[in-house]
């Protein structure tokens, strides 16, 4: 998904982290991807909870977040743990990446990192997509309808590309504003139309474009969004990807 950092007058943007590389391998690891997205996505639980969630043993999922803590992505609940129960929350609602500057001494560096997250990242996003695939049919037909998975193909500049990248991550942003998870509303800094340095300090949108959200929420173990007729968490992903571009030579 390519996305640009300026609003352009829309509604300020979450709160998001930009990680740098040795954030982003210790991100690199599927099992971390999945528990931060259950994480933003269902808010606060312990290593047991997401043990119960995942299937895997409470051993594997302590590891892990203690990993993801030791780096910045989640932090303990101090409002609901309570002796060795121990609650984890995300910091951020999303992560994104910049394609880094050919200027940048650490260029090389930077673009390992980035490459070797999005191959997990493409990973984690198809096992999602086939389970959200294998279990349509036994949606509510309500659901069924509004379903969709397009295979749209074009011919575009760059340029072309991340006007269209940019409107619609706008749109995706200005929902995610109206329609926020009940567990990151009044969040501290969620509202402030900033997005977090790897650094912790707050990194002024309206930079370069190309940045890329770095994990998306586990849809398949979403929770249930606030309001009568909101039977489901929706995790909209928007891929703008030249897959096509060697079918074309």
């Amino acid at each position: 998904m390519t996305a640009k950092s300026s609003n352009n007058g829309r509604t300020p943007q979450p709160q998001g982290l930009m990680p740098n590389p040795e954030q982003l391998r210790a991100l690199t690891h599927p099992i971390r991807l999945r528990l931060l997205g259950i994480l933003r996505l269902n808010g606060s639980a312990t290593a047991t909870d997401l043990a119960r969630m995942t299937g895997l043993n409470t051993g594997s999922t302590s590891y892990h977040l203690r990993i993801l803590a030791k780096y910045g992505f989640i932090e303990k609940d101090t409002k609901l743990s309570s002796g060795r129960k121990l609650f984890w929350k995300a910091r951020q609602l999303y992560n994104v990446i910049d394609a880094p500057s050919e200027k940048s001494p650490n260029a090389e560096d930077e673009l390992d990192a980035a490459s070797g997250f999005m191959q997990v990242a493409a990973s984690e996003l198809s096992r999602q997509i086939l389970q959200a695939a294998s279990t349509w049919k036994s949606m509510d037909s309500t659901w069924q309808d509004i379903s969709t998975m397009s295979d749209y193909a074009m011919l575009l500049t760059p340029e072309e590309a991340d006007s269209i990248a940019s409107q619609v991550q706008g749109i995706l942003f200005d929902a995610m504003k109206r329609h926020p998870l009940v567990h990151w509303k009044n969040i501290d800094g969620a509202d402030d139309g900033t997005v977090r340095g790897s650094d912790d300090r707050t990194a002024e949108q309206g930079g370069e474009s190309g940045h890329t959200p770095a994990s998306a929420p586990d849809s398949s173990i979403a929770g249930q969004a606030e309001g009568p007729n909101r039977s489901r968490a929706i995790a909209m992903q928007f891929h703008l990807f030249p897959v096509a571009q060697d079918l074309l030579r």
